[in-house]
């Protein structure tokens, strides 16, 4: 589980790891619930950036150097999730059309929009949020895969990346990945702000995975990609008015 790990690191991070990582497909099967924590070790690198910009007496200087910090450990592969999966559910077509859409190499104008307006909110909602959040945005941007795609199945006939990953969610690492959440909801100092924000995440989560099973039979590694940059953004936005509200 320890190598398959290092192997999600590499996959979904930009995180140097040379030599160590071989690419072993059992060992990536067995580590698939340990996703979350990816997102964990994410949050564990904006913490120090988050007092790096909090120094500024400027806010959105701070929401720039996290954004930009995130882009860069993450490769921003889940952003060209979100715009693929865009144009293709906005495109009007059905079927494998829509598949070949969300395949081609080319950007459309929704994908272009969705990138746009993913940016924007990211950069404001990170402009003024908590140290907390900044830790666990990543991890419940993860874990609402995990649990979102342990009910549906991959979408497309024709196997691709994201096969493994969709194929292999199921209940123990649902169970096991709310376990983390938990754990870590109950480790901060904002114990009832975080409990409440993740689960309307969450919520919120599988209601945009329904939606996504229902259009085109299940999920894609595009739209996983999709539905992380969401829930992430949901959950900055419910934070931010629980915080106000409390």
């Amino acid at each position: 589980m320890g190598k398959g790990f290092l192997i999600l690191i590499s996959f979904f991070t930009r995180i140097p790891l040379g030599n160590m990582v071989k690419y072993d497909e059992e060992s990536l099967r067995k580590s698939i619930g340990l996703y979350s924590i990816v997102g964990l070790i994410i949050g564990c690198i904006l913490v120090p950036v988050y007092f790096l910009g909090a120094y500024s007496n400027i806010r959105f200087i701070k929401g720039i150097i996290l954004l930009g910090t995130y882009i860069i450990v993450t490769g921003a592969i889940h952003f060209d999730g979100a715009a693929d999966t865009v144009d293709g559910l906005f495109s009007g077509r059905k079927g494998n059309r829509i598949f070949e859409i969300m395949s081609d190499s080319h950007i459309g104008a929704f994908g272009v929009i969705c990138i746009v307006f993913l940016l924007l909110f990211d950069f404001i909602l990170l402009s003024y949020s908590s140290l907390w959040t900044c830790l666990l945005f990543p991890v419940v941007g993860r874990a609402s895969i995990v649990i979102g795609c342990s009910f549906c199945e991959y979408a497309k006939k024709e196997k691709g990346m994201g096969t493994l990953f969709i194929e292999n969610m199921g209940l123990k690492e649902t169970i096991l990945t709310i376990l983390i959440l938990i754990i870590l909801c109950f480790i901060l100092p904002v114990t009832k702000i975080m409990l409440l924000s993740v689960g309307i995440s969450i919520i919120i989560a599988c209601i945009i995975t329904l939606g996504i099973r229902n259009k085109i039979g299940g999920m894609t590694g595009d739209t996983c990609g999709f539905l992380l940059e969401i829930t992430q953004a949901v959950f900055m936005i419910t934070t931010l008015y629980i915080e106000r509200i409390i």
